[in-house]
């Protein structure tokens, strides 16, 4: 089953959080199906949430990689570094990189294709500011987006596409479910109409999701999951929210 709920832990966590996370979430989650769950935690912490989970196939990723594969870029880390360490994702492109560390839709591009090369599936994350969105200008901008990142990639084996509206993530507010709905439909078909050999696996919804809005995400047909920022730190939560999903979609 392709990943479909992923935790962005950001800039959080220690061995004690990730031992008591793992507790929280297993004393909520029913079921056994772990496979459509996955987890970026901080890099350096990697390898202990591996040995946490090593009896669950719950996926292991990293929340960013490098655009090259080795050199003098101290600090970074390639996806061949993160595939030595039993990555099977990482985020790439996410708004808060965009931002802060100014990764533009070129340097994207080049980290998807690190990512392929090492057998990585990349999740690229797409999302419209406020201002693009009171001005309706969100399917512009998002399909300006996806083709830039994604020109000269036509052959990656695998992709997930990450919708988040910048001024929904840690806002508390989220678009209609229906809107959402709408704007993954479209990310489809422009991946289909421009870059048909690319397989794209899913398209994920994330902004302020929670349990307690999870449902209604999950209802809608082109919803195919979520990537979770805030909620996601809270193990309990995370597994009702995948409770909430393995209800309606498995």
């Amino acid at each position: 089953m392709p990943l479909c709920l992923v935790a962005n832990w950001k800039l959080n966590g220690s061995k004690e959080f990730n031992s008591q996370w793992a507790l929280e979430f297993f004393s909520n989650f029913k079921g056994n199906n772990f496979s459509s769950l996955g987890i970026a935690p901080a890099s350096l912490y990697i390898d202990h949430l591996k040995s946490v989970f090593a009896d669950y196939d719950v996926k292991i990723g990293c929340q960013n990689i490098d655009f090259q594969e080795t050199g003098a870029r101290t600090g970074e880390i390639s996806a061949s570094m993160i595939k030595d360490l039993g990555c099977e994702f990482s985020i790439i492109g996410h708004s808060e990189r965009r931002i802060l560390f100014h990764d533009t839709n070129q340097m994207i591009c080049q980290k998807l294709i690190q990512a392929d090369r090492n057998s990585v599936i990349p999740i690229l994350c797409i999302g419209e500011s406020i201002e693009e969105n009171q001005n309706n200008t969100t399917f512009k901008i998002l399909k300006h987006q996806i083709i830039e990142a994604l020109e000269g990639t036509e052959d990656l084996s695998s992709l997930i596409i990450a919708y988040e509206p910048i001024w929904a993530i840690g806002s508390g507010r989220t678009p209609n479910p229906d809107e959402i709905n709408s704007v993954h439909e479209m990310i489809k078909d422009v991946v289909q109409s421009h870059f048909p050999k690319i397989g794209l696996k899913s398209v994920l919804y994330g902004g302020s999701v929670n349990f307690t809005n999870a449902s209604s995400l999950f209802e809608q047909q082109n919803i195919d999951g979520a990537l979770i920022g805030g909620a996601s730190l809270d193990g309990k939560e995370f597994a009702l929210i995948a409770n909430v999903f393995n209800e309606l979609r498995v």
